[in-house]
């Protein structure tokens, strides 16, 4: 006891607490940065086991609290800012309005913020919380039972990048804007892919255009505007921040350059009573060091983190050629970080991402957290290759993810995953629950070096926003990667793709519920990865051009696309063996992403589009056990130019083709599917080709997740 006692030093904050105070239970400090300067000027930190204890309440920090390589500790003496037991302390990027609100017309109120009149800061004011729950910045249209209505340009603007879009001045709205450039458009690209946000210039009324200032940064233009990145008569969009449209309860506006807030409280909310909150901060937390002298071993656990302020009008970046953009921040940021760990921790009400590790990182995790509410991603694992270079290794690395609840994310960025990779590698993604998100549920944005594996995952409810996409979504577009390859008319082989992806990425034992998409989309050049092991029910998988992919021990049922093999390359060594895939014709599938796509309805069972023109299409088809209510095997194949030719496949002519010659057609016989449980019997055709059983437990949480209450 005497030598924990000698190497263990405690530190307590609390809002009853005083920074003047020594920092013990009984006289606590009031703030997280004063514990911070104690542990730095008494030489603590590295040397003894410290941890700084934050009791129940919000703390405002006011500014990002910022860590260094001085506040490291080690492997044997590490630094934990931690929950006190059995509270749950937040760490908010805000602040608490205690203006008085009086009546002002027409249901609306309006407080006096004088000390905000005419601060330029854009960060302020962008989000506001009423006890607790986001509320809905003045908008045009209104949004309908909760979630947003959208109206649809006229036409596609002339010019690329987009300058303007028309809009139809009889059923546009016929409130006169006093303001016009301080709105923000919200628009979808043409497909859906993701969408975009601009800054209004200019609402000319008579002719009929919204012309655009600054935005748009949030879709990587490497289609040039010729595919989904570009706008036109099909996007969807909806503009805010404009005083004249808070006519709905829930809507607010902040005028900054006289210092006014204005609110439509819901029926029945005691606004004066009431909890109102701002953010203040773009991040809360930042660890940032560098490579050579880096933060390490610092953890934040069981804390809240809440009120950091949406970034989609701030820097963006294409780390790679995959279709995403990110800002390079987060609540919590780390960035030249080792072995640090982010645990049980709750994040909410936050405007951007989560959590961010950008750059040089190695080791740190990301366990037990809770992540909701987030105007953007959950965790994203970002490098840079340009900064990549000798000695100087500027990216993230062996970095965990596992066992976080991740869901509602995307309220602002559709283009927006629960965890995003991208130049990066052999990081693990596993035990994570993640679902009700505008897109896909985990991302790979590139092939950069690869090794990653995502395992144990529970995935559903995705792709709600979106189109042309999957639970799991990845690109390749690397140095051998072709756009004439990938959209035509070229035929050729892939190059060299394992130069990029030097480690296969590994998705097993994973659990992929849907209604739409692909569960497993390698999209783009997406090569060198094993799939095994994978249940994925309503979605199945797609492999578009890439190499050196193996998809084996996977169960697909009722796909809403059939298993596809998309724009193969000549010479291709995928393999796809010992799977088992079921189509039902009657199954429920309402929506469906394009024509093509409606296999499930029609009991097919493959899907190729554009296979090569020369060579095999792959390396090897079998193995396998299919069966559909229709009676007969079914595979349809799309031949070069795309639409030129289409020719459906049943048994016999497959199997002449070189293809399947050892699967068998027939019931795989699932122990208990009503129950979730796929696993086959004993006497399923499907154990006699090679298949194995593997567990149905064991997706998701782990059982250290913590109740948060």
């Amino acid at each position: 006891m005497r030598q924990e006692e000698q190497t263990q030093v405690n530190y307590y904050v609390s809002l009853h607490g005083d920074d003047r105070a020594p920092g013990t239970e009984r006289e606590p400090f009031a703030t997280l940065d004063r514990a911070r300067r104690e542990l730095r000027s008494t030489g603590t930190a590295g040397v003894r086991s410290a941890t700084v204890w934050l009791r129940e309440g919000t703390y405002y920090v006011g500014e990002t609290f910022a860590l260094t390589a001085e506040d490291s500790g080690t492997e044997e003496a590490p630094i934990r800012y931690q929950a006190y037991p059995g509270e749950r302390p937040v760490v908010s990027g805000g602040m608490r309005l205690h203006g008085k609100w009086e009546p002002y017309r027409d249901g609306i109120w309006v407080c006096e913020i004088p000390e905000w009149r005419g601060v330029s800061k854009e960060s302020l004011f962008t989000e506001l919380y009423v006890n607790g729950a986001r509320q809905i910045r003045a908008r045009y249209p209104n949004t309908l039972n909760g979630e947003p209505a959208y109206l649809r340009p006229l036409h596609e603007p002339a010019t690329w990048p987009h300058a303007e879009f028309a809009f139809d001045p009889a059923t546009f709205t016929g409130k006169d804007w006093a303001h016009p450039e301080d709105a923000v458009v919200h628009i979808f690209g043409k497909t859906r892919w993701g969408n975009l946000q601009w800054r209004v210039k200019k609402v000319d009324r008579e002719a009929g255009f919204i012309h655009l200032g600054d935005g748009g940064y949030q879709i990587n233009d490497i289609m040039q505007g010729a595919d989904g990145t570009g706008i036109d008569e099909r996007s969807d969009y909806y503009i805010e921040n404009v005083f004249e449209e808070l006519d709905a309860p829930g809507e607010w506006y902040a005028d900054r350059e006289c210092g006014y807030l204005y609110y439509y409280p819901p029926v029945g909310l005691d606004l004066r009573a009431a909890v109102v909150e701002v953010p203040v901060l773009d991040g809360i937390v930042l660890c940032r060091g560098t490579q050579r002298n880096p933060v390490r071993h610092v953890s934040f656990i069981g804390l809240t983190f809440r009120h950091a302020a949406p970034t989609y009008l701030q820097a963006y970046e294409a780390p790679s050629l995959g279709d995403w953009t990110i800002h390079r921040g987060g609540a919590v940021l780390l960035e030249g970080a080792e072995h640090c760990e982010i645990a049980y921790c709750r994040f909410d009400a936050v405007g951007g991402n989560a959590v961010f590790m950008s750059l040089y990182n190695r080791g740190n995790r990301v366990h037990g957290c809770w992540m909701h509410d987030i105007g953007e991603s959950g965790v994203c694992l970002v490098g840079s290759k340009p900064l990549t270079l000798g000695s100087q290794h500027a990216y993230p690395a062996e970095i965990t993810v596992s066992s976080n609840k991740i869901h509602d994310i995307g309220v602002y960025g559709k283009q927006t995953a629960g965890v995003f990779i991208s130049v990066s590698r052999d990081n693990i993604v596993s035990h994570n629950e993640i679902f009700r998100l505008p897109r896909a549920a985990i991302c790979i944005n590139d092939g950069t070096w690869g090794g990653h594996v995502i395992e144990f995952n529970d995935i559903y409810d995705t792709v709600r926003e979106t189109g042309d996409h999957g639970p799991f979504n990845s690109w390749g577009r690397d140095r051998f990667w072709c756009m004439s390859q990938s959209h035509g008319p070229a035929s050729h082989g892939a190059g060299d793709v394992c130069l990029d992806a030097r480690k296969p990425v590994v998705i097993r034992n994973n659990r992929f519920r849907d209604r739409k998409g692909w569960g497993i989309d390698l999209d783009d050049g997406s090569s060198n990865y094993v799939v095994r092991e994978n249940l994925c029910i309503g979605v199945s998988i797609k492999l578009r051009e890439g190499d050196h992919r193996t998809v084996e021990n996977n169960i697909f049922v009722n796909g809403a696309n059939p298993p596809g093999i998309h724009i193969g390359y000549e010479g291709n060594s995928d393999r796809f063996i010992r799977n088992i895939v079921v189509a039902d014709s009657e199954w429920d599938n309402p929506e469906v992403d394009i024509d093509f796509q409606k296999g499930v309805s029609k009991g097919v069972l493959y899907e190729f589009i554009g296979p090569p023109v020369h060579g095999a299409w792959v390396r090897e088809l079998d193995g396998n056990v299919f069966y559909n209510d229709v009676g007969r095997f079914l595979a349809r194949v799309h031949y070069r130019p795309l639409g030129s030719r289409t020719e459906t496949y049943e048994w016999s002519d497959w199997q002449a083709m070189g293809w399947d010659v050892h699967s068998v057609f027939g019931a795989p016989l699932f122990i208990d599917p009503e129950g979730g449980d796929y696993r086959v019997r004993p006497d399923s055709p499907a154990l006699a080709l090679g298949f194995r059983n593997f567990p149905m437990d064991q997706f998701g949480l782990e059982d250290d997740f913590p109740d948060f209450g």
